[in-house]
This record gives structure tokens, sequence and C-alpha cells, in this order.
């Protein structure tokens, strides 16, 4: 066979069993990478084969980024950008510049503040949101995704008064009156969320090819395209992109829970569908966001978004179908939750995941590991935990995003950014971050796994991409200089020249 492009004299990390010492020469036909090694790589080429020298510079393979919420970031763009705001005054101000643009009926939407960044320490307050939005319903979230503040309009949409009692797995914010002050947490968002109009699939389209020219600009051809809601539309749009070849990224797409036995219904196992897009692991829900996690110790302050018994059930059915199950669980109480559920199903082989996986002790790092189960865990919450101390319930540093640990107890560990949570994707902060943890640091070498084959292992994928061997998929990025090769400090703002994905441009210049 001969070679369609070959990527000549330059610092070729194909991972795998070559970990990081690096080739020369890498050569690539039919979208795959079919050899890798010294000048001798040459021998393939053939009158048609282009040669691109690369005088230095390093090749990697492309990041996997394992969870991040492509639609939903997409759809955030579209609303108005709360992001840094310091005070209510603020968010107020960006709501009305905002509502300019809008339809007449069209709902306002709102994004990216952070109540412990504002000067009041909380909230906005539904009146305080209708001095902005009038009579137009109106939902801003905070970044995170755990917290919702609706105006008076939208709750009444909803049906949300006085007399509403709290949803399982939700709380409804009130007032000493006990009149809803608008604050909506964890499964309660939805009261409103469900009766909000859809975005069109247009808008769905544009979202997501938005959101995946940040991706591929961050070096990342692969991602798991994590749900908030049982949006079955999700599927499709990225399914017609790619029909279309606009589709930039590989997708293996989450299902809500609510779609389980539909999936069952109609056929759909783990690792269902094709190299562009996938249908991914069933998502549930097992505890709140950081500041509402369930710890073994303390779970009263925590909230259950699915009890016990209800995840219980859902993995067992998931598992007999033959369905893979991601379970956002950021506390130890969640995590052991999940642990006990696939133990009880018989599970151990079907690869469910832990999403978060923040707090995990030693007991639970070892029965993740004896039930084969995968950790998809975010570097950065280890610097966020540095830069705020208060942020997770952890009693023990070394439970907190113990990367090491889990690795050494056999755990596969796949990296992610959870996307807009972290609204750089980048994965270098991540691959920063996990390497310089004074307490859980791992090596070089182990950061890039959990951001390429980990991540392809966690979606059934490992035989097709993750390394630069003969047989896998020509993803990958080029660098002007080599990573390894840099010291960490320059990792931050560090960004591809080029990416490939299948042998073909979708990035930059090469």
């Amino acid at each position: 066979m001969r070679a369609d492009l070959i990527l000549a004299g330059g610092r070729i990390h194909t991972l795998g069993p070559c970990g990081l010492r690096p080739n020369s020469h890498l050569a690539l036909a039919g979208g795959r990478v079919i050899a890798s090694g010294g000048s001798d790589v040459m021998a393939l080429r053939g009158p048609r084969t282009r040669l691109i020298r690369l005088r230095g510079a390093a090749v990697l393979p492309g990041f996997n980024d394992a969870h991040a919420h492509v639609v939903y970031h997409g759809l955030t763009l579209f609303g108005a950008d709360l992001g840094g705001s310091k005070t209510v005054a603020e968010i107020a101000a960006r709501l009305r510049a905002h509502s300019r643009n809008l339809r007449e009926r069209e709902w306002q939407q709102g994004m990216g503040f952070r109540s412990t960044e504002l000067l009041e320490r909380r909230p906005p307050h539904r009146l305080e949101l209708d001095a902005a939005t009038g009579s137009r319903p109106a939902f801003i979230d905070e970044r995170g995704g755990h917290l919702r503040v609706a105006n008076t309009a939208a709750l009444a949409v909803a049906g949300i008064t006085s007399s509403t009692p709290d949803p399982s797995g939700g709380r409804i914010g009130r007032d000493p009156d006990g009149f809803p002050n608008g604050i909506l947490l964890e499964s309660a968002m939805r009261m409103v969320a469900d009766l909000q109009p859809p975005p069109s699939r247009e808008r769905r389209r544009m979202a997501i090819e938005m959101t995946q020219r940040l991706l591929v600009s961050r070096g990342i051809t692969s991602v798991g395209a994590a749900v908030n809601r049982g949006f079955a539309d999700d599927l499709l749009t990225f399914q017609e992109l790619a029909e279309a070849r606009r589709l930039r990224v590989r997708v293996n797409e989450f299902l809500s829970w609510e779609l389980l036995e539909a999936a069952a219904a109609i056929g759909i196992r783990a690792g269902y569908g094709g190299r562009m897009v996938r249908a991914g692991p069933i998502k549930v829900f097992v505890d709140g966001g950081a500041e509402r996690v369930v710890m073994r110790e303390q779970q009263a302050s925590g909230i259950w978004r699915t009890p016990p018994d209800e995840l219980r059930a859902l993995v067992k059915r998931a598992t007999d179908v033959g369905l893979q199950v991601a379970a956002h669980a950021i506390g130890d109480g969640a995590i052991e939750a999940m642990c006990d559920a696939v133990q009880a199903a018989g599970g151990r082989g079907r690869r469910h995941r832990v999403e978060h996986c923040t707090i995990c002790p030693e007991d639970l790092r070892r029965r993740l590991g004896r039930l084969g189960m995968i950790a998809v865990m975010q570097p950065l919450a280890a610097r966020a935990a540095k830069e705020a101390p208060g942020l997770f319930p952890a009693r023990q540093r070394e439970d907190l995003a113990p990367h090491r640990r889990l690795m050494h107890a056999g755990v596969r560990v796949a990296f992610s950014s959870d996307m807009p949570v972290t609204p750089d994707p980048n994965p270098w902060r991540g691959i920063r971050a996990a390497v310089e943890d004074p307490v859980n640091g791992i090596e070089m070498l182990g950061a890039l796994n959990a951001y390429t084959s980990v991540g392809a292992y966690a979606s059934f994928e490992e035989s097709v991409k993750g390394t630069l061997e003969p047989g896998m998929l020509a993803d990958l990025q080029v660098y002007t200089e080599d990573p390894v090769e840099m010291s960490p400090e320059r990792w931050d703002r560090l960004r591809p020249q080029a990416v490939l994905l299948g042998g073909a441009r979708v990035f930059g210049v090469l």
C-alpha cells in the first residue's frame, strides 16, 4: 500500500507501546495510520503521495474530551453572556442589552454567572430579573448547570406557586413567606425547562457547528457529548451533520435516562453507531453540583437526584439490555451508590462510568477497580479545590481528585472538560493541573493517555483510535514545538498548528 500522506522529519508521539519516545515519520492512507518509524517509512511514498516536512514539529493523537456539553454550550451562545458578572445589577444590565435582539415571544436565557463571584454572594431574586426582563419569560443558568433562576413570568408558565411542593431530587427557593424567589436547584430546574419552547434543529445545528470550531482549535477530535435533558434531537442533528460532511469531531452522544426504554426497545447497545456518531451511555444524575454532593457522613446536606433504589433499578435494566451507564456522582455517598448498583446488577465488564468521581476514598477506589468501572474526571477540579478550598466537602485531600490513586487501584481514568463548566476546553490546562497536583499528581504520559486512549476505551473504541499506531484512525494534531519538551507553565496557552481527522485537515494550516 502506498501512502496518501507522509509526515516526515518531526517528533511523532504515537503513544501506545512507544510511550513518549518519538518517531520521525508517519504514513497515512485511507484515513488511517499505516506506518510509523524512521526514514524507512519513506519507502511507502508513491507518485501521488503528499509529503509534508515537519522540520521538527511535533505530532500527537487528537484529544478525546470524554464529557462535554456540546449542544448546551452552543445554545448558550444565543443567550446573554453572564460570565464574569460582579453584581446582580450587572446581570440585569446584560439581560437588558441582550433583550433588544430577541423576537417578541421568545424566551430569554442567560448563562455563566457564579453566585460566589457576585458582590451580593447570592443568585439574583426573581424580582431583580423582572426589572430587567419584564413580562418576557426568562431563565438564567449558574455556571455549573445545577442552579437556575426564573423570573415571575417563567414561574407562572410552569405554575409554580407557594403551594408547589419540591420535586424529588430538587428544591424550589422560597422567600420567608413561602413564595418562590425564582431559584431552582437540581431537578427543580426541569419544572420550567421542560415547558420552555425547545430550540429548533436549525439552531441546534448552529450550536454544534460553533462549538466544534472551538473543540478542534484545541486539538480535540473526539468528544463525549453529555446531555442535561432527554433531547433525542441532538443525536439526529449530529447524524445529519455527519451525512452532510459538516461534522468535524467524532461524537459519542450520551442518552438521557428518559431514553433508556426507547433505546432498549429499538436494540441500541453499547458501542452502537459508526465512526463519526455513536449512541453512547445512558446518562443519570446521582447527586447534585459541587455545593450539594452526597457524602456518606453528611447525606442530609446533599441532594439525591436519583435515590439508590431507583439507581439500582436503572443500572440493572441498562446492564440487562447491554447498555453502559454514565452516572454523575461527585460525593463519596453517590459514588458508593453507583458501585452498589453496578455490583447488584452484575455489571462488571459493562464499563459503567462514574462522571466526575471527585471525592473518592480508598475503599471506593478499590471497588471501582474490581468492578471494571471507568472514572471520567475533570482534572481542573484539583486546581479549583486549591483556589476555593470550601468548594468540595472532602475530609482528606488525598481523596479529592485522586487521579494517581485511582490509577494505582487499576481504575481507568479518562479526562474531560465538562464544558461549559470549564468555558475553555483546552486539554493542556487539565494536563498541567493533573501533572502539577502536589498530592495526586501523575506523569505526563498518564495525563495524555487519559485525554486520548482511555477516552477511546470509555466509548468502546480503543481498537480504532487513541494512539497513532498502524491501523488506527488518523486523528492527530501538529504543534510547531514539542509540548513534551516544554515547561508546563507554557501549556495553558498551547494551541495546535493543525488538526487532522481521518487524515483530512479540519483546523489550521499544514
